[in-house]
């Protein structure tokens, strides 16, 4: 049931390309085209949990408004075939939290079964699929030994959906400095700020640092963004993209 494609294609996928679309394109097609060719039970290509992806957000780009532009603008962004994890705390931790001149944030979608690419713990959780990767590992299978590290480690589904801006489940951005947050308390003596970075330092949250934000919290967080960032880039960014 398992073909020697399918499994390359996969372990190539899971190896991944180091954020180099001229790599990225070539592995998926040859992940979809083995998946397409493979005509793999239902069970494999079907997910109702909630899954969860996170994105590194680049405020602007002069060649496509950068992600900030059609999230806010068109309510989404076109991710095309990507990795989700039904694992939320995976998904949070994932890479870095932050990265130069951009922000983090968590996406939770409840794939539609035409979104359902493959469905990675649901493989691993079929004996006759393990048999068959060990017999491939065996043999020395192309990409062999990327599929058998990841396995379902990252609790991964791969889907085709879109970053919706109204299913962002958190956001990361750097906590104001100590000053700032001084100002914001309305601290003036050296006694209050003393005793407020005290309170700071027993609850695990330093200025400047990066810092989570869920929960009802970020749908505030993102409207003052996208305030902030229509006033300053709206009249170009819709010169680029469809409304």
């Amino acid at each position: 049931m398992f073909s020697d494609r399918l499994l390359a294609a996969l372990g190539a996928w899971q190896n991944g390309w180091r954020e180099d679309r001229t790599r990225r394109i070539p592995i998926t097609e040859e992940l979809l085209e083995a998946i397409s060719e493979q005509r793999l039970p239902e069970r494999f290509v079907t997910c109702t949990e909630i899954c969860f992806r996170k994105r590194f957000l680049v405020p602007n780009n002069q060649q496509n408004g950068g992600d900030l532009g059609p999230l806010f603008l068109n309510g989404n962004i076109d991710e095309g075939v990507a990795s989700w994890t039904t694992d939320p705390k995976f998904a949070q931790e994932f890479k870095d939290p932050l990265r130069d001149g951009t922000f983090s944030a968590v996406f939770a979608h409840r794939p539609n079964a035409d979104e359902v690419v493959l469905n990675v713990p649901a493989l691993w959780s079929d004996p006759a699929f393990r048999a068959r990767v060990a017999e491939f590992e065996e043999g020395n299978g192309l990409n062999a030994k990327a599929l058998t590290y990841f396995r379902f480690r990252q609790s991964e589904v791969i889907l085709t959906a879109t970053l919706r801006y109204d299913e962002v489940h958190a956001v990361c951005g750097r906590s104001s400095p100590f000053e700032v947050l001084c100002e914001l308390q309305g601290l003036t003596t050296d006694a209050e700020r003393d005793s407020y970075w005290k309170e700071l330092v027993a609850a695990n949250k330093f200025p400047e640092e990066p810092c989570w934000i869920a929960g009802p919290r970020v749908k505030n967080v993102l409207e003052r963004t996208k305030v902030k960032f229509l006033n300053q880039f709206g009249d170009v960014i819709d010169k680029v993209i469809d409304r």
